[in-house]
């Protein structure tokens, strides 16, 4: 059984960061646990945060599923529709050598130079600028004496608290 076949009743986590570079084509390795887990067909969007999120593909349908479940004149379905779906791409899969083209429009979307760090995220994985990673750490005290607080207020926020 594949990583990126499910665990139980649900698919492996994504975990962990990674340093990576882009190549000249516009290629980045991302290492084989990350791409068993992410899976070919997987889709791409701007997140939230101004990197890149990578959903594996079941992940990406439970997303657009999520949408289409409201009234498609909702004027906030619209304008979520097109900040996730008109800055995304979809069906993007690995080279034989495990790496993967970002196209240049999202390369630029996410201001991507040639350091690039991936983070695991559960269910899906952040591409970000190295540098602006590194200021998100910092600005968010993900890493320093607030962690213990962020962590909290994060949790509290995931439960809708």
């Amino acid at each position: 059984m594949s990583e990126s076949e499910v665990l139980g009743s649900k698919p492996k986590p994504l975990l962990g960061t990674d340093e990576a570079t882009i190549d000249g084509k516009g290629r980045i390795l991302i290492s084989k646990k990350k791409r068993d887990r992410l899976g070919d067909g997987f889709a791409i969007c701007l997140g939230e945060h101004g990197c890149l999120d990578a959903y594996p593909a079941e992940k990406w349908q439970q997303i657009l599923d999520e949408i289409d479940q409201h009234d498609p004149i909702n004027p906030g379905r619209r304008q979520y529709t097109r900040l996730m779906l008109g800055n995304s791409d979809d069906d993007l899969s690995f080279d034989d050598q495990g790496r993967v083209v970002v196209p240049q429009k999202f390369r630029t979307l996410a201001s991507l130079t040639k350091e690039v760090v991936i983070v695991g995220c559960g269910d899906h994985l952040e591409i970000w600028d190295k540098a602006q990673h590194e200021e998100f750490e910092k600005k968010n005290d993900t890493l320093g004496p607030g962690r213990q607080e962020s962590i909290q207020k994060a949790y509290q926020e995931m439960k809708g608290a």
